[in-house]
């Protein structure tokens, strides 16, 4: 299953790109994001093979996903590979700069693999929702970074 969605934001390429990758905005954006612990390199200065712990909220529980960056090439784009005991996520981020004060922000999310738990819950889920879910998260990124960032 593959999650993706495409916004303008009104605002620089280099301001897009800083406010999304960093960890600290997280919260503000992500649901049920909980909290960004840094496993291996500098949060500061990021490199392909780095990786980081983000756990969210679940139910009464929490659960963690681990992630791997995979391409990091600022500012136009970051792949990040999340894994977790539930599923396997590919992220892709690409940004774009339209003009001066315009950045094309392109996300999709692609789940590469999923357990047995996940795939009861894909099969009682729609795609719609989860799809409306991301978009809803993109739209609140591009809502942040045009107000915050």
């Amino acid at each position: 299953m593959n999650l993706s969605h495409e916004v303008i934001v009104n605002k620089p390429l280099q301001a897009v790109w800083d406010y999304s990758n960093n960890p600290d905005n997280l919260s503000k954006w992500l649901n049920d994001f909980l909290r960004y612990e840094q496993i291996t390199g500098d949060v500061a200065a990021p490199k392909v093979g780095d990786k980081s712990n983000h756990t969210y909220q679940q139910g009464k529980g929490e659960f963690t996903m681990e992630e791997t960056i995979t391409v990091y090439d600022p500012p136009n784009r970051v792949e990040l590979f999340m894994t977790s005991s539930y599923f396997d996520l590919q992220i892709v981020n690409t940004f774009e700069s339209i003009d001066a004060g315009n950045t094309r922000l392109f996300a999709s999310a692609d789940f590469v693999r999923v357990g047995w738990l996940m795939k009861i819950i894909f099969f009682f889920s729609a795609k719609n929702k989860m799809q409306t879910d991301h978009e809803t998260q993109i739209n609140k990124l591009k809502s942040l970074i045009e107000k915050d960032g």
